[in-house]
């Protein structure tokens, strides 16, 4: 069995693979994801057979593990545990301090047996965007992206910059800001591509939800109108439940968010949404 980087040779495969699990990517989104991080995105393969992947993306001493994927006819053979391996590698040389990923409960175990530890937990909800309508928020500015940046590295304690510049540039009309006094204090995000979309990142300044959090989210489920999506929202703030009791949303499952080594701090009572399960 050998490892090597995914190029867009492998797209077909990977779609394939990660739709038997039900994940729809396009090569549009593979694309997307192989810029983030090249040198770590993996395949395994055995001989000309491909096997699995994994991907990667490394934020600073932050850096997620994500789309761990092995065929099943390949399972058993080790190459999960080789993939997880090969990225773990790659963040160390990057300087990553805090590797992370999130997985579904069953698991658990594989992961523990790597090294990694439970943190916490989100539910993943399903939702319809539809019109509705909403103040106090807008479309968030070319100009301010530094704003952007600043607010999201102090909810997660880490500079996600180029995640945040590509999703701003590529998906800008989905991007809304919410601000007290002139200064950004929360906002949220959605990216995707026909019907389907991913709503996240969704952030907001704790003292600042009652008045903007459910703001920020009519303003996007407006622009998502007709289009499905799906949240990944971390399982701790009341405030975010009633919301998602109030508009509806369907529990589609819960994933665990785990940590390979010593715990990493950052601001979760402002992350009201993730990136998604692949980014944190």
């Amino acid at each position: 069995m050998i490892i090597r980087t995914i190029n867009p040779s492998d797209f077909d495969f990977i779609i394939e693979l990660t739709a038997a699990e039900k994940v729809r990517y396009t090569k549009k989104d593979l694309s997307r994801i192989l810029d983030y991080e090249p040198e770590g995105c993996f395949i395994a393969l055995d001989e000309e057979r491909r096997l699995g992947v994994v991907t990667t993306i490394v934020f600073g001493r932050v850096g997620w593990i994500g789309n761990v994927f092995v065929a099943k006819s390949s399972r058993r053979l080790g190459a999960g545990s080789k993939l997880v391996r090969e990225a773990l590698q790659h963040m160390r040389r990057k300087g990553v301090e805090y590797p992370k990923l999130y997985c579904f409960p069953h698991r658990i175990a594989f992961y523990r047996r790597l090294g990694f530890v439970a943190e916490l937990n989100v539910q993943i909800v399903g939702g319809v965007g539809r019109a509705l309508s909403f103040s106090r928020v807008e479309e968030l500015p070319e100009d301010s992206f530094d704003e952007l940046v600043a607010l999201d590295g102090r909810m997660f304690g880490a500079d996600r910059s180029r995640m945040l510049r590509r999703l701003h540039q590529e998906f800008r009309e989905y991007c809304f800001g919410a601000y007290a006094d002139d200064e950004l204090v929360g906002y949220v995000m959605a990216c995707g591509s026909g019907s389907d979309y991913e709503l996240g990142p969704w952030v907001c300044e704790p003292h600042y939800q009652d008045v903007f959090a459910e703001e920020l989210l009519r303003a996007e489920m407006n622009r998502l109108d007709g289009k499905s999506f799906e949240l990944s929202s971390p399982m701790h703030n009341p405030s975010v439940e009633i919301i998602l009791e109030k508009y509806d949303f369907k529990q589609e499952g819960v994933a665990v968010r785990m940590g390979h080594g010593r715990a990493h701090i950052e601001k979760a009572e402002g992350i009201l949404g993730i990136a998604g399960l692949d980014r944190g």
